[in-house]
């Protein structure tokens, strides 16, 4: 698998859509997605962090806009001013045809799937009905995009994270899907590969802080 604008185009357009934001557009060699929220105003994508994403930073100087480029951080930071701080790693992952194996719910919690902004979201439900896991999952033009996979304190190393990979999987398979793409963090990245799930390419982030 190549990674070019397109491919990040369709991971991005996914994301968007599992999200209710606004569709990317092709700005100034890479993609910008206005977010419009408390903790980040705008997002400028690159495939690496070369002229276009530097001429990019040095237009910006209002806080909570975001870079975002597969690199690893060091090469982000060697881009940018000191004025930018680079979060933590991130991992631009592919996955299988489907996810092997079935997972299996846990007794007292229960599961369910539904239509949410342009994608479809699961829920893990307690029977307390504390929220225990979710995630989103959209498609678009053949690929389908994970997102916001999180389970909550309380009720981790149970499974959960697999179950609701597993449901969003169905929409995905259901779908036809030829792709399934998701950026992971550190701490997710682990349970991604055990679902057999491969690492693309690095992710890192800019951001100027208030």
């Amino acid at each position: 698998m190549n990674l070019n604008l397109a491919l990040i185009e369709r991971w991005l357009t996914g994301r968007s859509l599992a999200r209710g934001l606004s569709l990317p557009s092709n700005q100034s060699g890479g993609l910008c997605v206005e977010v419009g929220s408390a903790g980040e105003v705008r997002r400028h994508v690159f495939v690496d962090a070369g002229p276009a994403l530097k001429a990019c930073a040095a237009q910006i100087h209002a806080p909570r806009i975001f870079l975002k480029a597969a690199v690893v951080p060091d090469i982000m930071r060697a881009a940018l001013p000191k004025r930018w701080t680079i979060e933590g790693p991130g991992y631009l992952m592919y996955g299988p045809a489907a996810t092997p194996g079935a997972a299996t719910l846990p007794p007292d919690y229960r599961v369910s799937v539904g239509v949410e902004h342009g994608g479809h979201i699961a829920r893990v439900v307690h029977v307390s009905g504390e929220l225990a896991a979710s995630g989103r999952v959209a498609v678009h033009a053949g690929s389908a995009v994970f997102d916001q996979i999180v389970t909550e304190e309380g009720h981790r190393r149970l499974g959960l994270g697999s179950v609701v990979m597993q449901h969003l999987d169905a929409v995905a398979e259901k779908a036809g899907v030829v792709e399934r793409l998701l950026v992971a963090t550190e701490a997710g990245r682990a349970l991604y590969e055990r679902l057999g799930w491969t690492m693309l390419a690095p992710w890192s982030t800019a951001v100027l802080v208030d």
